[in-house]
């Protein structure tokens, strides 16, 4: 039989006390600042309990604070019904268009907040001008009276220490990266080696146990004290609570994989305690009892004990339901811990029992205790690690999820690519018989109800024009080029016409030229851009789940065009990623705020979310003289392009018909004619572009193609 010198013994269990007390330390802050880095300090998970948060009445009431002054602010007369706009506003907040604007303004602010310049603003809310007249409809005198370029700060970064003290962790955290997991595997590693290192490896695997429920406990009790904190070191008591409710969201994101941590310090702790026959919860009850009802002890621990309890009961009366959850937080601890126990104590009791009878036999052979213990060890350490790495690969909590009443009009859409799907498209979109004084309509109406009627791909005009009394002239140089590309769409009597009109319209001053949507001469109708483009943007403010393709026929400067998409702030909409496959799907570019394609067929140079039509898209040809000569051969794009254009009209100069609309806009002849551009193009399209989009059955069939699969 082999002894076991003392010294070596007091050597082995210093090691393990050492290894276990600094794993446990590195794994807390490793743990800590990875639970950030991964959860709190991600785009989207910040983005979607920043929305969330609004369903705290603490938070509701503050933005609707915020917007109200806001408004009055743009309209000082709005005074005298503040009370109205403050119920009304309170409304708002609630509402999902709303919740998507704040979602895509976190998102802005989020990136604010990990740049070295991003000091200014937390959370900066605009466009709620629009939700709001919406829900004054039934008080159409008030809405009129609305601003829309009131811009509510929710938070501000100066002259607040709490939200200076945010800033600098989140750029801490980041600039830390991976260390912090890395701080917390060598942690569990630690932890792993005092559990081998110990004289009693159950033991160890006990105090291993307690250790995560000590970390499990501080990391709550951060979460919770951070909940009372802003009241207290931010100077404006209603952002204070404001900022505990948005807290108390992300805390409670963050419970499920923290109380994971305790749960797997639990199973340590029950399989420890299965090994230990002398643990017995009886001993555990008389030592609560001897510690809460008759401590013993010198003077100086009874006191240390009585001023704990009696913080502890003031906590509980001045918060009790942060006490109440605590409690039930240790109940049900406790309940899993006899519950796993149990579990354990089965597993173990024949195991033991056949080590037992091991030792009787084979007493001269100490390799056997050695051994038994040694798998106790291997059993912990696996399980320590086993742990962590379900905990590290454990999903982040979703939070509360802005409502989805689907994509484009269907559910099936938001997880759809958007190479996958088809878009309901207007050929001359602008060109609407409800604009007064336009010659030559394509469209019964115009861009806003063609919106709401379904369409979400628009084909528009855009040359440069200078107003003359009630009319608009072109503004042109080459009146030969301008002749060669109309005359063939209008036909020579009707580009005669044309210019008839425009020699009528003398003066203009050059310093009015603006950007116009017109088909070829602005002499023949015209609606300003900027105008329309903020009809996109009311639109899709109002709809946060839609998502729109515009192509311009530009005959103007990309840097013009861009200008007119930042005046209406229609560009903080635009799409920024990729042009090329994969695409993203309709639900991700909803949920990044990017929902507006927008191609240029001539110049889009210098403005990089505005892409080379044909580049992107590949076409048919455009111009057909009867259904009978609809082709599908390819046309401008060749065959390079990801997504296709199909282009579904009749050419009938001057002016293209409503009758003709009625023949091939007809459900049987457009579901021919996309069937034959599958066979023929290996794909179905994703823009079908049609005249007088109301006649037919354009969005019926589209809506019934994008119920199929996918694919070809």
């Amino acid at each position: 039989m082999t002894m076991t010198l003392p010294g070596h013994r007091c050597g082995r269990s210093l090691t393990a006390a050492v290894l276990g007390t600094v794993g446990v330390l590195l794994s807390f802050v490793g743990g800590l600042f990875a639970l950030g880095n991964r959860a709190v300090f991600q785009a989207d998970f910040f983005a979607d309990h920043v929305a969330a948060s609004l369903s705290d009445p603490r938070v509701a009431s503050y933005v609707a604070g915020k917007i109200t002054d806001a408004v009055i602010a743009e309209s000082a007369d709005l005074i005298t019904v503040r009370p109205l706009i403050e119920v009304t506003a309170e409304a708002v907040v609630a509402s999902p268009p709303f919740q998507a604007v704040v979602r895509a303004s976190a998102r802005r602010s989020h990136q604010l907040l990990t740049t070295s310049g991003g000091r200014e603003v937390l959370l900066s809310v605009t466009d709620f001008g629009v939700i709001l007249r919406q829900s004054l409809a039934t008080r159409p005198d008030l809405a009129a009276r609305i601003p829309d370029g009131a811009v509510a700060v929710i938070g501000e970064l100066e002259g607040s220490r709490l939200m200076q003290l945010s800033a600098s962790f989140v750029r801490l955290d980041q600039r830390f990266d991976v260390r912090p997991r890395i701080l917390f595997w060598l942690g569990m590693v630690l932890l792993a080696a005092s559990v081998l290192a110990a004289n009693r490896h159950d033991a160890a695997l006990l105090r291993a146990g307690v250790a995560l429920i000590v970390v499990t406990l501080l990391v709550l009790a951060i979460l919770e004290v951070g909940e009372m904190l802003p009241e207290r070191l931010v100077e404006d008591p209603a952002l204070g609570r404001a900022i505990a409710g948005v807290w108390s969201t992300f805390a409670g994101g963050l419970w499920p994989r923290v109380l994971l941590l305790g749960g797997i310090g639990l199973l340590l702790a029950a399989a420890g305690t299965a090994f230990l026959e002398v643990m017995h919860l009886a001993a555990i009850r008389n030592r609560l009892h001897t510690v809460l009802v008759a401590p013993t002890g010198n003077r100086w621990l009874r006191l240390a004990r009585g001023l704990a309890m009696a913080t502890a009961g003031w906590l509980t009366i001045q918060h009790p339901l942060m006490a109440a959850r605590i409690l039930v937080i240790v109940t049900g601890g406790v309940l899993t811990f006899i519950g796993l126990r149990e579990l354990c104590r089965l597993a173990v009791d024949p195991a033991a029992k056949l080590a037992r009878k091991m030792e009787e036999l084979e007493a001269d052979a100490p390799g056997r205790r050695r051994g038994g213990r040694l798998l106790i060890a291997a059993v912990g350490a696996v399980a320590i690690f086993g742990v962590a790495a379900l905990l590290a690969r454990a999903p982040l909590p979703d939070g509360v999820r802005l409502p989805v009443s689907g994509c484009n009009g269907l559910d099936e859409l938001c997880d759809r690519r958007l190479d996958e799907v088809v878009f309901p498209g207007t050929h001359n979109s602008m060109a609407a018989a409800d604009v007064p004084g336009w010659m030559f309509p394509n469209q019964q109406l115009g861009v806003r109800r063609q919106l709401d009627d379904g369409i979400r791909a628009f084909m528009l005009d855009v040359l440069p024009g200078i107003p003359v009394g009630g009319a608009v002239k072109t503004d042109f140089d080459e009146a030969e080029l301008v002749r060669e590309k109309l005359e063939p769409a209008l036909g020579a009597e009707g580009f005669e016409a044309a210019l008839r009109i425009r020699g009528r319209l003398l003066g203009g001053d050059p310093r009015d030229r603006e950007l116009y949507l017109c088909h070829g001469l602005c002499e023949l109708g015209a609606i300003r851009l900027v105008p329309v483009l903020r009809e996109f943007r009311e639109f899709l403010i109002l709809h946060p789940r839609e998502v729109v393709i515009i192509i311009i026929e530009d005959a103007v400067p990309a840097a013009e065009v861009a200008a007119a998409f930042t005046e209406s702030r229609l560009v903080d909409l635009v799409y920024r990623g990729p042009v090329t496959a994969p695409w993203p799907t309709l639900g991700e570019m909803a949920d990044s705020g990017g929902r507006v394609l927008v191609l240029a067929e001539n110049d889009s140079e210098g403005v990089p979310w505005y892409h080379p039509a044909w580049n992107v898209f590949q076409e048919t040809p455009y111009h057909f003289e009867s259904t009978d000569a609809l082709s599908n051969e390819p046309n401008r794009g060749g065959t390079a392009g990801s997504l296709l254009l199909m282009n579904h009209w009749i050419t009938t100069p001057p002016a293209n018909l409503p009758s003709n609309a009625q023949v091939i806009n007809a459900r049987e002849v457009l579901e021919a004619r996309v069937e034959q551009c599958r066979q023929q193009r290996g794909k179905v399209p994703n823009v079908i572009a049609v005249d007088f989009y109301r006649t037919g059955d354009l969005v019926d069939v589209v809506r019934d193609l994008n119920r199929s699969a996918p694919g070809p």
